[in-house]
């Protein structure tokens, strides 16, 4: 059946746009929202009633990387552009969705919060580019505190020429301390450089030198470590660190990750895990008892041993929250503190151990464009152009039949008789009668199309008071529906201008949803 013409008319056509325009809703907003319908967090469903409670309640995520003009030079300015438009609204709708439903006490950004941060680029670029980070993950009007920690992308891990010598100072001025620690209901939150570690872990090594001997470097994260052990905790201490602790080359990082596992290597800019000598000074030093990392952007869990007391502490590598860093469900992690007080007038906070976390994931962002759109885009297509195909078949068959049962069968006459007036007659007709007169009437109302008229103006009549009263309005769509009906049939279109009308005609709604789309994401 045609798109425009048969018993139903717009049938696929509407149809069609129907299924978009859903699509489009769904995909792109609905499912960011149901995604997180089964995210709890794990105090509510993994910890017992506690009698005289304080919970707070922590978002952690990793390795955003909003993306900039320099993240993709091979893909030229236009893709770029597209790319980076693509990327921050699925950073939009991820973050709005988490933030909005889960409504946390506090935030923690485990590094690379800016793909570029490290590079060099002029004081304005840094700032817009800075003021875009922080208008994706914008809190509103009610705003959280938010704890940073630097990442190798942030102020760069070794030496490059397109590194920046004021990436280190920019990000203490934008982000805040490097190193440094925090106490949240008598938990202990420890947060250190792991760049500047993994750099003065080289250094020491080259001197030859253990951790005890070494003569830290002034105001670093071995120093800072140092100076945390001394000071002690009272209650359970949680490292945050951007690159995940060493570990065996065939550790396992269990069920949740999406491919291979978390090997030691290193490259320009970056290093995959910390070595085993800064392992195990942190573990030692620190005794944490629970370790959260980035860096990696899937997912992983892994078991570590602390040499001296041989204790277990399990490390949560952090998935990244961006669909742009090579996997398919982007994610963050929710962390529930639990302390309680003796009494409701008592002010001192006994811990609950351990601390309590649990992964979220987010929609396959890709997935839907690869596995969703473009086999929705195929299949429209394809519908489209069959449904041309048969409107032109049947076209043509049509005009054949009409050729040839165009002769009339009757017999013509064999005497005609013409008349003075240049009438033809019967020559066994007894007169010439003349021809029918036609009021003027009939004949102004002859060029009129048969069958429903469309007036400019519309008119009800009805009865009120004893009296005939009547309503004249003016009919917005009777002149567009008139010209309508004296248009060239669809029939008589070509196959390709069909074809391509019919897909602008399908196209246009669903990418206007799409806009209203994003421009509501933009506005949240």
């Amino acid at each position: 059946m045609s798109l425009t013409t048969g018993r139903r008319p717009g049938q696929l056509r509407n149809g069609l746009r129907a299924v978009w325009v859903l699509a489009v809703i769904w995909l792109e907003l609905g499912t960011f929202h149901f995604a997180l319908h089964d995210c709890h967090w794990p105090d509510t469903v993994r910890q017992p009633q506690v009698s005289n409670a304080r919970i707070v309640r922590i978002l952690v995520m990793a390795d955003p990387q909003v993306i900039d003009r320099h993240s993709y030079p091979e893909r030229g300015p236009l893709l770029s552009a597209l790319t980076q438009i693509m990327v921050d609204l699925n950073l939009r709708k991820s973050w709005n969705s988490a933030f909005r439903r889960l409504r946390p006490d506090a935030v923690i950004v485990l590094g690379d919060m800016m793909d570029n941060g490290r590079l060099s680029m002029e004081a304005s670029e840094y700032e817009a580019y800075y003021t875009r980070y922080q208008s994706i993950f914008s809190m509103g009007d009610a705003p959280v505190p938010t704890y940073y920690l630097p990442g190798n992308h942030d102020v760069g891990l070794g030496h490059a020429t397109s590194f920046s010598l004021e990436a280190d100072a920019r990000y203490a001025d934008h982000f805040g301390h490097r190193n440094y620690r925090r106490t949240i209901g008598n938990h202990t939150l420890i947060f250190i450089d792991a760049p500047a570690l993994v750099e003065e872990d080289l250094l020491r090594a080259e001197h030859g030198q253990g951790y005890d001997s070494w003569p830290a470097v002034a105001h670093g994260p071995v120093e800072f470590v140092k100076q945390s052990a001394s000071i002690g905790s009272q209650g359970p201490v949680i490292l945050f660190t951007h690159i995940p602790l060493a570990r065996p080359l065939d550790a396992a990082c269990g069920p949740l990750r999406e491919k291979g596992s978390i090997r030691q290597g290193y490259g320009l800019g970056y290093q995959n895990t910390l070595m085993d000598g800064a392992t195990e000074f942190l573990l030692e030093s620190v005794k944490p008892s629970l370790i959260m990392s980035g860096d990696d952007h899937d997912y992983c869990e892994y078991e570590h041993t602390i040499p001296s007391s041989n204790e277990k502490v399990r490390e949560v590598t952090i998935k990244s929250i961006s669909m742009a860093m090579g996997i398919r469900r982007p994610g963050f992690q929710l962390l529930s503190l639990t302390s309680t007080v003796p009494s409701p007038d008592h002010i001192t906070q006994i811990p609950v151990s351990p601390p309590l976390e649990v992964p979220c994931l987010l929609p396959d962002q890709l997935g839907i464009y690869l596995y969703v759109y473009i086999p929705l885009v195929a299949l429209s297509l394809l519908l489209v152009l069959a449904s041309n195909v048969m409107r032109v078949n049947a076209g043509s068959t049509r005009q054949i039949w009409s050729k040839k049962h165009s002769r009339r069968d009757s017999p013509e006459s064999p005497y005609d008789l013409t008349d003075r007036n240049g009438l033809s007659h019967d020559a066994n007709t007894d007169s010439f009668l003349p021809p029918p007169a036609i009021k003027s009437r009939e004949r102004s109302h002859s060029s009129r199309p048969r069958g429903r008229s469309f007036s400019s103006i519309r008119t009800w009549t009805f009865m009120l008071g004893g009296q005939r009263r009547s309503i004249t309005l003016p009919n917005p769509c009777g002149h567009w529906r008139s010209r309508v009906e004296h248009r060239t049939p669809r029939r008589e279109v070509g196959l390709l201008r069909g074809f391509l009308e019919d897909v602008l005609a399908v196209t246009w709604p669903p990418i206007c949803v799409f806009l209203v789309a994003a421009w509501w994401v933009l506005r949240w």
